[in-house]
Protein backbone atom coordinates (compact mmCIF):
# COMPACT_ATOMS: atom_id res chain seq x y z
CA UNK A 1 0.00 0.00 0.00
CA UNK A 2 3.39 2.58 0.65
CA UNK A 3 4.31 1.87 -2.69
CA UNK A 4 0.73 2.51 -4.24
CA UNK A 5 0.69 6.23 -2.67
CA UNK A 6 4.97 6.76 -2.92
CA UNK A 7 5.80 10.25 -4.96
CA UNK A 8 8.30 7.85 -7.43
CA UNK A 9 5.52 5.94 -8.77
CA UNK A 10 4.64 8.76 -11.16
CA UNK A 11 7.95 8.71 -12.56
CA UNK A 12 7.90 5.27 -13.54
CA UNK A 13 6.74 6.13 -16.89
CA UNK A 14 9.10 8.84 -17.06
CA UNK A 15 12.48 7.12 -16.11
CA UNK A 16 11.42 4.08 -18.95
CA UNK A 17 11.64 6.83 -21.56
CA UNK A 18 14.59 8.45 -19.96
CA UNK A 19 16.63 5.49 -20.07
CA UNK A 20 15.13 4.55 -23.85
CA UNK A 21 16.23 8.14 -24.98
CA UNK A 22 12.48 8.76 -25.77
CA UNK A 23 11.88 11.50 -23.18
CA UNK A 24 11.10 14.99 -24.35
CA UNK A 25 13.22 17.81 -23.16
CA UNK A 26 10.89 19.44 -21.39
CA UNK A 27 10.20 17.07 -18.55
CA UNK A 28 13.80 15.82 -18.27
CA UNK A 29 15.11 18.26 -15.22
CA UNK A 30 12.53 17.69 -13.14
CA UNK A 31 13.18 13.63 -13.48
CA UNK A 32 16.74 14.49 -13.53
CA UNK A 33 16.06 16.30 -10.14
CA UNK A 34 14.36 13.02 -8.74
CA UNK A 35 16.81 11.02 -10.08
CA UNK A 36 19.71 12.82 -7.75
CA UNK A 37 17.60 12.60 -4.77
CA UNK A 38 15.88 9.51 -4.76
CA UNK A 39 18.41 6.04 -4.46
CA UNK A 40 14.78 3.70 -5.46
CA UNK A 41 14.52 5.61 -8.84
CA UNK A 42 18.32 5.82 -9.55
CA UNK A 43 18.64 1.87 -9.27
CA UNK A 44 15.33 1.49 -11.02
CA UNK A 45 16.83 3.38 -14.16
CA UNK A 46 20.04 1.66 -13.80
CA UNK A 47 18.07 -1.95 -14.46
CA UNK A 48 15.96 -0.31 -17.04
CA UNK A 49 19.33 1.20 -18.83
CA UNK A 50 20.55 -2.53 -18.82
CA UNK A 51 18.07 -4.02 -20.14
CA UNK A 52 17.35 -1.41 -22.68
CA UNK A 53 20.74 -0.82 -24.20
CA UNK A 54 21.24 -4.14 -26.19
CA UNK A 55 17.91 -3.65 -27.82
CA UNK A 56 18.89 0.25 -28.86
CA UNK A 57 21.20 -0.82 -31.76
CA UNK A 58 18.82 -3.84 -33.32
CA UNK A 59 18.43 -2.12 -36.65
CA UNK A 60 22.34 -2.16 -37.35
CA UNK A 61 21.90 -5.84 -36.30
CA UNK A 62 18.80 -6.99 -38.09
CA UNK A 63 18.80 -4.96 -41.59
CA UNK A 64 20.23 -7.56 -43.16
CA UNK A 65 17.10 -9.87 -42.29
CA UNK A 66 14.55 -10.18 -44.55
CA UNK A 67 10.87 -11.07 -43.62
CA UNK A 68 9.52 -14.30 -45.59
CA UNK A 69 6.35 -13.97 -47.89
CA UNK A 70 4.29 -15.47 -45.89
CA UNK A 71 5.65 -13.25 -42.60
CA UNK A 72 4.87 -10.48 -45.30
CA UNK A 73 0.88 -11.74 -45.87
CA UNK A 74 0.38 -12.84 -41.92
CA UNK A 75 1.52 -8.86 -40.78
CA UNK A 76 -1.09 -7.37 -44.33
CA UNK A 77 -3.42 -9.60 -42.77
CA UNK A 78 -3.02 -8.27 -38.96
CA UNK A 79 -3.05 -4.69 -40.14
CA UNK A 80 -6.13 -4.92 -42.09
CA UNK A 81 -7.90 -6.53 -39.53
CA UNK A 82 -6.89 -3.94 -37.37
CA UNK A 83 -7.89 -0.98 -39.18
CA UNK A 84 -11.27 -2.65 -40.12
CA UNK A 85 -14.34 -1.71 -38.16
CA UNK A 86 -15.15 -3.27 -35.55
CA UNK A 87 -18.23 -5.99 -35.34
CA UNK A 88 -20.13 -4.66 -32.61
CA UNK A 89 -21.65 -7.43 -30.52
CA UNK A 90 -24.91 -6.66 -27.92
CA UNK A 91 -23.78 -5.42 -24.57
CA UNK A 92 -25.27 -8.22 -22.62
CA UNK A 93 -23.51 -10.59 -24.71
CA UNK A 94 -20.07 -8.80 -24.42
CA UNK A 95 -20.57 -8.19 -20.79
CA UNK A 96 -21.37 -12.04 -20.34
CA UNK A 97 -18.27 -12.92 -22.39
CA UNK A 98 -15.90 -10.52 -20.47
CA UNK A 99 -17.39 -11.58 -16.82
CA UNK A 100 -16.90 -15.29 -17.87
CA UNK A 101 -13.64 -14.73 -19.82
CA UNK A 102 -11.82 -12.13 -16.40
CA UNK A 103 -13.60 -13.68 -13.59
CA UNK A 104 -15.21 -17.17 -13.96
CA UNK A 105 -12.69 -19.24 -16.40
CA UNK A 106 -9.04 -17.94 -14.32
CA UNK A 107 -10.50 -18.49 -11.16
CA UNK A 108 -11.15 -22.03 -9.34
CA UNK A 109 -12.66 -20.58 -5.95
CA UNK A 110 -15.80 -19.02 -8.30
CA UNK A 111 -15.75 -22.54 -9.65
CA UNK A 112 -15.90 -24.31 -6.19
CA UNK A 113 -18.40 -21.70 -5.03
CA UNK A 114 -20.78 -22.46 -8.40
CA UNK A 115 -20.22 -26.46 -7.75
CA UNK A 116 -21.26 -26.03 -4.01
CA UNK A 117 -24.28 -23.48 -4.71
CA UNK A 118 -25.29 -26.34 -7.39
CA UNK A 119 -24.81 -29.14 -4.15
CA UNK A 120 -26.74 -26.67 -1.98
CA UNK A 121 -29.80 -26.16 -4.49
CA UNK A 122 -30.13 -29.79 -5.22
CA UNK A 123 -30.27 -31.01 -1.35
CA UNK A 124 -32.63 -28.62 -0.83
CA UNK A 125 -34.84 -29.49 -3.77
CA UNK A 126 -34.92 -33.02 -2.61
CA UNK A 127 -35.62 -32.25 0.49
CA UNK A 128 -38.80 -30.20 -0.90
CA UNK A 129 -39.79 -33.14 -3.08
CA UNK A 130 -39.94 -35.81 -0.77
CA UNK A 131 -43.02 -34.67 1.03
CA UNK A 132 -44.96 -34.54 -2.80
CA UNK A 133 -43.59 -37.88 -3.84
CA UNK A 134 -45.02 -39.19 -0.57
CA UNK A 135 -48.24 -37.88 -1.62
CA UNK A 136 -48.23 -38.99 -5.38
CA UNK A 137 -47.76 -42.56 -4.46
CA UNK A 138 -51.24 -42.55 -3.12
CA UNK A 139 -52.37 -41.09 -6.10
CA UNK A 140 -55.81 -39.60 -5.51
CA UNK A 141 -56.88 -41.52 -2.58
CA UNK A 142 -54.66 -39.07 -0.77
CA UNK A 143 -56.35 -35.99 -1.63
CA UNK A 144 -59.66 -37.72 -1.16
CA UNK A 145 -57.99 -38.54 2.41
CA UNK A 146 -57.15 -34.73 3.02
CA UNK A 147 -60.36 -33.69 2.38
CA UNK A 148 -61.94 -36.21 4.82
CA UNK A 149 -59.37 -35.12 7.50
CA UNK A 150 -59.75 -31.46 6.94
CA UNK A 151 -63.03 -32.05 7.53
CA UNK A 152 -63.20 -34.11 10.84
CA UNK A 153 -60.92 -30.96 12.40
CA UNK A 154 -63.59 -28.51 11.01
CA UNK A 155 -66.42 -30.52 12.71
CA UNK A 156 -63.90 -30.93 15.84
CA UNK A 157 -63.27 -27.29 16.43
CA UNK A 158 -67.00 -26.67 15.53
CA UNK A 159 -67.67 -28.63 18.53
CA UNK A 160 -64.99 -27.02 20.82
CA UNK A 161 -65.75 -23.43 19.74
CA UNK A 162 -69.60 -23.67 20.22
CA UNK A 163 -71.39 -23.24 23.99
CA UNK A 164 -72.70 -27.00 25.57
CA UNK A 165 -75.73 -27.04 25.35
CA UNK A 166 -77.47 -28.34 28.38
CA UNK A 167 -80.76 -29.91 28.57
CA UNK A 168 -83.09 -28.52 31.64
CA UNK A 169 -86.82 -29.38 31.28
CA UNK A 170 -88.99 -26.43 31.14
CA UNK A 171 -89.86 -24.48 34.45
CA UNK A 172 -93.04 -23.06 35.64
CA UNK A 173 -92.38 -19.39 36.04
CA UNK A 174 -94.43 -17.52 38.03
CA UNK A 175 -97.35 -14.92 36.75
CA UNK A 176 -96.87 -11.35 37.28
CA UNK A 177 -98.44 -9.99 40.21
CA UNK A 178 -101.96 -8.18 39.08
CA UNK A 179 -100.48 -4.68 40.45
CA UNK A 180 -96.29 -4.81 39.52
CA UNK A 181 -94.80 -2.23 41.76
CA UNK A 182 -94.04 0.94 41.16
CA UNK A 183 -91.80 4.06 41.74
CA UNK A 184 -92.89 6.11 44.75
CA UNK A 185 -93.66 8.91 42.56
CA UNK A 186 -95.64 7.33 40.36
CA UNK A 187 -97.97 5.72 43.08
CA UNK A 188 -101.06 6.89 43.69
CA UNK A 189 -101.80 7.37 47.94
CA UNK A 190 -105.23 6.16 48.18
CA UNK A 191 -106.15 8.89 51.00
CA UNK A 192 -105.47 11.88 48.52
CA UNK A 193 -108.82 13.06 46.96
CA UNK A 194 -108.06 12.42 42.95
Amino acid sequence: MNWFWSECRRFRREVCLLAIGALPEKDRPRLEQHLAACAGCQNYYNEIKSVAAPLAGWEKNFARIEPTQATRNRWAGAVLAAAAPAVRRPLLKAVSRNVWRELIWPCRRAWVGLAALWLVLAAVNLRLSDHPMQLAGAGSSSASAMMQSWEEQTRILAELTQPPVVYSPPVNTPLAPPNPARPRSERKQDWQIA
